[in-house]
């Protein structure tokens, strides 16, 4: 099976770089400068010589300069773009257009349609809504409006509507000590709406408030290969798998964000803080504060060709008296987003962190290298985090990128428990 993998992505990536072209640039020197002599005739008329023969060099450059054109990869990608065969890689114009993917790992390659209109009541109003499914019958609809300048140009407000069904989610157990061979399947059908108001304090820093309700159900897998999670698990290893609840959030959020390209960051920074109190409604028994923070610094020399990308990521949370965490809501780590070299979903518990560290190098334009290293550990408890037993993996991995937006990522990583291969439409961080 690995040996059929590892041809199938050779014999992809031997195609993509295939496509590429060599970018077609030509320039021209300026004009040289005249001098001019008003002291006798033979000396105007070497000017005049000179002069002509400056302006025909000229009309002989002119019709030889070419504009900044796209490479020949970049055209194919324009091309795509224009015939909407690629939506979800690149943003969809005004109207209904065509979607693609989006659904989380292991639910299917989804597709799916799109209505956008990005300049609503003078360009104060921004909307977009799709609706995707799957072959392995899981389906996201959702509704986003954006309103960039609400009452000022420094406020705003996001909203936020969708619902979903993922029969094919996995658990392996909780903690860092779960077993790669105790994978369960189960359903996470939610409901929700989430509200952000917000504030721009200045450029590149955002401040704002987060208000959000989520209607859970959880319930019987779909996948004829795994046991289900509720016959594998109990609810003491696996909290709300037998019930099911609805959750008010409520919280804040602080951003400050100076990276010179958000698609393809070759410099700068991100770093968010945003906090949360979660709070079980129904049965009153999942309630629980959440902390999230994150900060990805872009490191870069050689005049941007080489980049030092990095990152650390930690959600930590802290439960209510008599409460506990659902399953469903507490931080994972595993996939194509955190620790690469493991099975999506790998790891459960109530608290995590995650360390990458990737060395980025262009190999021509439109395609970029990377290696790179990820790091990190679940935790129930601040005080059983063990710096010394983190997962790891290493790896590497191509970025296909236009106009300095990442729209194909193909990551391969390594670790104790073999070895995964990504396909994403996204940059990592």
């Amino acid at each position: 099976m690995g040996d059929r993998v590892g041809q199938v992505y050779t014999a992809t990536v031997s195609f993509l770089i295939l496509l590429s072209g060599v970018p077609l640039f030509a320039q021209a020197d300026g004009p040289p400068g005249v001098e001019t002599s008003d002291g006798n005739a033979a000396a105007a008329v070497q000017a005049n010589s000179r002069a002509e023969e400056i302006e025909k060099n000229r009309e002989l450059k002119a019709q030889r300069l070419q504009p900044d054109e796209p490479t020949k990869w970049e055209q194919r990608i324009i091309r795509y773009r224009k015939n909407k065969l690629v939506e979800d890689i690149f943003s969809s114009p005004d109207g209904v257009g065509v979607t693609i993917g989006g659904l989380p790992v292991a639910q299917g390659f989804a597709v799916g349609a799109s209505y956008r209109r990005r300049y609503l009541w003078d360009g104060r109003l921004q909307m977009r809504a799709t609706a995707r499914a799957s072959a392995r019958k899981a389906y996201l609809l959702d509704f986003n409006a954006t309103l960039p300048r609400l009452g000022s140009e420094r406020t705003f407000l996001n909203l936020y509507a969708y619902h979903f069904d993922y029969p094919n989610l996995q658990y392996y157990g909780p903690g860092p000590n779960s077993s790669r061979h105790g994978r369960s399947v189960f359903r996470l059908e939610n409901t929700g709406i989430d509200i952000r108001p917000g504030v721009k304090l200045a450029p590149g820093l955002t401040a704002g408030l987060l208000g959000s309700f989520v209607a859970v159900n959880v319930g019987r897998g779909e996948n004829d290969h795994l046991g289900h999670t509720e016959n594998i698990y109990r609810p003491a290893l696996a909290p709300g798998i037998d019930r099911q609840s609805s959750f008010l959030e409520g919280g804040a959020f602080l951003q400050f964000d100076w990276r010179n390209y958000p698609g393809e960051p070759t410099r700068g920074g991100l770093y968010r803080a945003q906090y949360q109190v979660i709070s079980d409604r129904d049965l009153r028994l999942g309630s629980f504060n959440r902390l999230d923070l994150e900060a990805d610094q872009y490191i870069p020399f050689f005049q941007d060709k080489r980049v030092f990308a990095l990152r650390g990521k930690a959600s930590l949370t802290d439960t209510h008296h008599n409460q506990v965490v659902p399953f469903y809501l507490q931080p994972t780590l595993g996939g194509s987003e955190s620790l690469r070299g493991y099975r999506p979903y790998r790891f459960y518990d109530d608290n995590s962190l995650v360390l990458t560290a990737e060395y980025r190098y262009e190999i021509f334009s439109g395609l970029d290298m990377a290696l790179f290293a990820d790091s990190g550990q679940v935790f129930h408890r601040l005080k059983d985090f063990d710096a010394g037993r983190l997962q790891s993996d290493i790896g590497f991995g191509f970025r296909f990128n236009v106009r300095n937006n990442v729209f194909l990522r193909i990551d391969t990583a390594f670790s104790h428990e073999g070895f995964q291969v990504w396909f994403k439409f996204n940059n990592v961080f």
